[in-house]
C-alpha cells in the first residue's frame, strides 16, 4: 500500500515566471493540485490576503491545505519530502542527501547571482562574492554532472528541476549553451514527459494572461 498523503494543493502561478518550477515539480511528483494562474496586471500577489500568505508578493507559492510554501527551494525540499513514494528525495539518512541539499541552494545561492552578473555585467571580485564567478558555476555545475545523466548520478531528484529551471531560463536569455555537458544535461531535462507537461500548461496560460511578468 502507498505512503504517499493524501493532497490538497494549490499552485499560485503567473506564467513568464520562477513559478514554472514549481509547476514542473508538481508533474513531476503526479500529486493532485489546483492551478491558481493570474496575470500580474492585475496586482494579485500584491493583495494583502496574498501578502499574508507570502510577504514578498511574488510567485510560486504553494498551499498545503492551509500551510503556505513560499520559495522555489523551500517548496521543492517540502514537497518532495511530503510526497516520498514519488522517489524525488532522498531520505534524511540517505548518503546522497547532503549532496541533493546542496545542489537546491546552489540554484538560489550561487546560480542565480551568477546569472545576474553575467547578465547585467556586474563588476564584482571572485574572491569576495559568495558566487565565485559565472564561469565558476558553470564549471562546478559541469563537474556536478561527470558522475551520471543527473546530479546525483542515475537518481532523478528535485534538485534538478530547482537547478534545471534556472538553466532553462539562461537558455532563453542567452547565457547557457546548447551544448557541452550542461546544454546536453538541459536537453535531457526537457525530453522529460513531466517537463513537456508543464510547458503545455506554461503556453497554455501564457495564452490566457499574455501581459510579461514584472
Amino acid at each position: 500500500m502507498s505512503n504517499t498523503p493524501t493532497s490538497d494543493l494549490t499552485l499560485y502561478f503567473a506564467p513568464r515566471t520562477r513559478s514554472f518550477a514549481a509547476l514542473w515539480l508538481l508533474e513531476e511528483l503526479g500529486a493532485p493540485y489546483q492551478l491558481e494562474s493570474f496575470d500580474f496586471a492585475t496586482g494579485r500577489h500584491k493583495q494583502a490576503d496574498y501578502l499574508a500568505l507570502n510577504p514578498m508578493g511574488k510567485v510560486p507559492l504553494v498551499m498545503d491545505g492551509e500551510t503556505p510554501v513560499p520559495e522555489t527551494g523551500a517548496m521543492a525540499i517540502y514537497l518532495a519530502d511530503r510526497f516520498g513514494d514519488a522517489g524525488l528525495a532522498p531520505a534524511p539518512t540517505a548518503n546522497t542527501r547532503a549532496a541533493y541539499l546542496r545542489w537546491m541552494f546552489f540554484a538560489s545561492a550561487i546560480m542565480e547571482p551568477a546569472f545576474a552578473q553575467k547578465l547585467f555585467g556586474w563588476e564584482a571580485s571572485a574572491a569576495t562574492v559568495a558566487w565565485g564567478s559565472f564561469e565558476q558555476m558553470m564549471d562546478v555545475l559541469a563537474d556536478g554532472l561527470a558522475e551520471g545523466p543527473w546530479l546525483l548520478g542515475d537518481t532523478f531528484s528535485a534538485a534538478d528541476v530547482v537547478v534545471g529551471n534556472n538553466l532553462v531560463f539562461g537558455q532563453m536569455i542567452g547565457i547557457i549553451p546548447t551544448d557541452g555537458p550542461v546544454g546536453e544535461y538541459l536537453a535531457r531535462l526537457k525530453a522529460r514527459e513531466a517537463f513537456q507537461r508543464a510547458e503545455a500548461i506554461e503556453l497554455r496560460e501564457g495564452e490566457r494572461f499574455p501581459v510579461a511578468a514584472e
